[in-house]
């Protein structure tokens, strides 16, 4: 009893955060659009200042740990492989990118960095800076491969290798990318930024956790469980349950070659495999007109993870 207790410890303030978001803008003290706004400071400014700060304070052997790197991958295109073939069988093309997409790319940012502040304080920042890399160099560019491999031939934007190279080079100018560079450079040069700076940089990052927390809650106000709940379900099955199992195989087998893993990372790895959706798959989803399958699959997949997040804790923590 006294460890399912110290679990609801941890996710209590996670999903209540949630909960007043949603409550806030179902009064009316928050308007929908809000969201966005909010959205906007979180990925553009608070997002960006927390992995900056996180990377450039630390010497750079501090910083990159290729195993938690390999581990996180791995994991992730094995979850998209499975996703995929099953999704290929069950599912339209037009939909098939959509839903493998839902399937393994976690909400890192918004829900995935409270709970790292939470449970591994000291590596949250790093954590969230690794977690991006792979992220926006590996997960999202495979996922919008696969969305446009659904389209018909003649709407298509290129061969794989031209449409990689698209999706990379605007990813490329994103705030938190262009943050993680910068820090990865005065990492490695050894500089420290003045006092003043770091305050400043603190000060931003400080709002992170909770507008984040904020964000989704709000966001989830409209959204309703009309359209394919089937397909929307599966998709949460393959995020809440089938990217930990992989990740959790992952783990065991490099540990086969020597590779033994710090206990803070494993536990990271993990619970970033069982974290519900990115919350902008809806926005890429709109672009092919899928818009209101991502908007259900993120419902019943954040809805799903308050169960499933505390069942991975139980069993890592």
């Amino acid at each position: 009893m006294a460890e399912i207790l110290t679990i609801f410890g941890i996710t209590f303030p996670i999903f209540a955060m949630v909960a007043i978001g949603y409550a806030t803008v179902t009064k009316g003290v928050f308007r929908p659009q809000d969201m966005s706004i909010l959205g906007g400071w979180v990925m553009n400014f608070a997002l960006p200042a927390l992995v900056f700060g996180a990377i450039s304070s630390r010497p750079i052997s501090e910083v990159i740990h290729p195993d938690y790197i390999v581990v996180y991958a791995l994991s992730g295109l094995l979850t998209a492989g499975l996703t995929f073939l099953w999704f290929s069988i069950v599912a339209d093309p037009g939909r098939r990118g959509v839903v493998t997409m839902i399937s393994y790319c976690p909400n890192s940012g918004f829900i995935g960095y409270p709970m790292f502040l939470i449970l591994v304080p000291d590596h949250a920042g790093i954590i969230l800076a690794m977690n991006f890399l792979v992220e926006n160099i590996v997960f999202i560019p495979l996922a919008l491969m696969a969305i446009e491999a659904g389209k018909p031939r003649e709407d298509r934007r290129g061969n794989a290798l031209q449409q990689f190279g698209q999706v990379l080079k605007s990813l490329l100018k994103r705030p938190l990318i262009i943050a993680i560079i910068l820090g990865f450079l005065i990492s490695a040069s050894g500089l420290s930024l003045p006092g003043p700076v770091h305050k400043l940089i603190d000060l931003v990052a400080a709002s992170a956790s909770a507008v984040a927390l904020f964000v989704i809650g709000g966001s989830l106000v409209g959204l309703s469980f009309e359209g394919n709940l089937r397909l929307a379900g599966q998709a949460a099955v393959g995020k809440l349950i089938v990217m930990p199992v992989c990740t959790a195989l992952v783990i065991f087998f490099i540990g086969h070659f020597g590779v033994t893993m710090d206990s803070n990372l494993r536990t990271a790895a993990l619970i970033s495999a069982a974290l519900p959706t990115m919350a902008i798959a809806a926005l890429f989803a709109q672009e092919v007109g899928r818009g209101a399958l991502a908007s259900l699959s993120i419902l019943v997949n954040t809805l799903g993870a308050f169960v499933t997040l505390n069942i991975v804790l139980f069993l890592v923590v």
